[in-house]
């Protein structure tokens, strides 16, 4: 047996009440289902404690008047069934919601009021004790009788039943070549409430509100809006999907938002689709790893030229060595701007990360967007000159990995190298080779590498910032600190060495000095 308030929340948990219930009105007992019929007699039969099925278009027939519903609500109260569900499909029908709700009030009849959506029963339950529910046209009685009598028998069973039945429509939109989004659309329409698909790293793949859930879209808003640890606190469930093998990690997972808890018959339902959604993420990543070779020799994007090409380091014994890892960066490149502006090249098990961007007016040299992409990595990223025809595309690229390698060699190297400052990154990464030059810089450096390393690490970081900027200004800027302390640090090293850092002759022979002596304490 189960109560009307079990039914409710794992069968048609959108239904709301329209009015306070009484207390135990929700734990009345549910005996069978009956479910009227577009005839006479409209029950084949009707006992205490069964839970009518009124689909509106059928009471349209049998009882269209205000004293034919006033004689079925009575004989609902002489019956005393535990509860009515109404089906109501919209239409001309429709109209009839609200007089049956008022006559089964205007009667007596036990239970209480319950309604899916805008509540458009009003009030006309409120005291009366009925259980009337409002439910979407779409849901057919007859689906729905098997579901409540599935639930009576067997619950776990039923569960299993319906995680079929949404298993079974999934296989049928995945063999259509439908999208994730499609996927995550159908099972929030199952489970009546707001769905999510996350990948690997917790990002959104894709998020569905029905629209006929009224408390779906602001569980979906409020999970987008939030940052990854609000979004955990705005899952009501998540199941992790299986991972392809022992060891491997998890694809991503499903999630189901609101602050509504998650049921039974939702826990068993994402977990048994859980499976197929894996595979389905894993079908979505061959295609694209599939487009991506296909589009080696492609056309360059739309909007150029100019285009310009970005080169970073894709393998290292220090980045993620995981195809599925390399393939979730590839992907997150891609957001960073439209296919028509931004091309990404080769594929997860190349050496480089190389992306074709086409320059516009704003962002002429692609810096803006290198430079996101260099945030975005934490390593460098070289750009390489722009050019204008696409068989000048392998000659940037050679050009961008040479810039690559050239700034790579440098103690601190940028995080945007420049193709055109190539023979400087060279010249900058060779000066350790100067004959004799570390010597020659500790000698040079030699009042300021006295005291405690501290002291020293401050003096040296101070120079390099001055020797490096335009101002005192921006060396204070790149060092974090108040302008003021940065000109009595110059003030001092002045002061210590004896030295003027107008001269340009010292500065040059300064600068050098630095990365030599810098370079040998790293």
């Amino acid at each position: 047996m189960a109560t009307l308030a079990e039914l409710h929340r794992e069968l048609f948990p959108a239904a709301e009440p329209v009015a306070a219930l009484e207390p135990g009105q929700a734990e009345r007992v549910v005996g069978w289902v009956r479910t009227l019929k577009a005839r006479v007699p409209a029950f084949d039969a009707l006992e205490a404690d069964d839970l009518a099925i009124v689909p509106i278009s059928a009471l349209a027939i049998v009882a269209g008047g205000a004293s034919d519903l006033a004689a079925l609500a009575e004989a609902l109260l002489r019956a005393h069934v535990a509860g009515v569900l109404v089906l109501d499909g919209g239409g001309d029908e429709a109209a009839l919601t609200i007089p049956f709700g008022r006559a089964l009030a205007d009667h007596g009849v036990p239970g209480y009021v319950l309604t899916r959506g805008s509540g458009s029963l009003g009030g006309a339950g409120e005291g009366s004790g009925v259980a009337v529910f409002g439910a979407d046209g779409g849901a057919e009685a007859d689906g729905l009788e098997r579901a409540i009598i599935g639930y009576l028998v067997n619950r776990r069973a039923e569960f299993e039943r319906q995680a079929a039945l949404l298993e079974a429509q999934l296989g049928r939109l995945a063999l259509q070549s439908s999208d994730l989004a499609t996927l995550v659309g159908a099972i929030g329409g199952f489970l009546e409430r707001a769905v999510a698909l996350e990948g690997r790293r917790g990002d959104v793949l894709a998020v569905q509100a029905p629209a006929d859930v009224p408390d779906a879209a602001v569980a979906a808003a409020t999970y987008l809006a939030g940052p990854r640890a609000a979004r955990l606190r705005a899952a009501a469930l998540r199941v992790p999907l299986p991972a392809a093998s022992d060891g491997d990690r998890s694809p991503g997972a499903l999630v189901l938002l609101g602050d509504r808890p998650a049921s039974e018959l939702e826990r068993v339902v994402a977990e048994r689709i859980a499976g197929l959604l894996a595979l389905e993420i894993a079908r979505t990543e061959s295609v694209s790893r599939a487009r991506d070779e296909a589009r080696r020799s492609e056309a360059l994007p739309g909007d150029g030229p100019p285009w310009v090409v970005l080169v970073a380091r894709q393998v290292l014994p220090d980045l993620p060595a995981d195809i599925a890892e390399r393939e979730e960066t590839r992907r997150e490149l891609r957001r960073l701007a439209p296919a028509r502006r931004l091309a990404l090249r080769g594929d997860s098990t190349s050496l480089e990360l190389r992306l074709v961007l086409a320059a516009d007016l704003e962002d002429p040299g692609g810096l803006g967007l290198a430079g996101r992409v260099a945030a975005f990595l934490g390593r460098t990223v070289a750009v390489s000159r722009a050019f204008t025809h696409s068989t000048e595309r392998a000659a940037a690229e050679a050009d961008a990995r040479a810039t690559l390698d050239a700034a790579d060699g440098l103690p601190a190297p940028p995080p945007v190298a420049l193709a055109a400052r190539l023979p400087a990154y060279r010249l900058l990464g060779n000066v350790h080779n100067v004959p004799d030059g570390a010597r020659q810089a500790r000698a040079l450096l030699e009042p300021l590498l006295s005291g405690s390393p501290a002291a020293v690490r401050d003096r040296l970081a101070t120079l390099r910032a001055l020797l490096d900027r335009a101002g005192i200004a921006e060396a204070a800027a790149a060092l974090d600190v108040h302008r003021n302390t940065v000109a009595y640090r110059v003030r001092r090293i002045e002061a210590i060495s004896g030295w003027n850092l107008d001269d340009p002759d010292l500065r040059f022979a300064l600068a050098l000095a630095l990365r030599l002596v810098q370079e040998e304490q790293s």
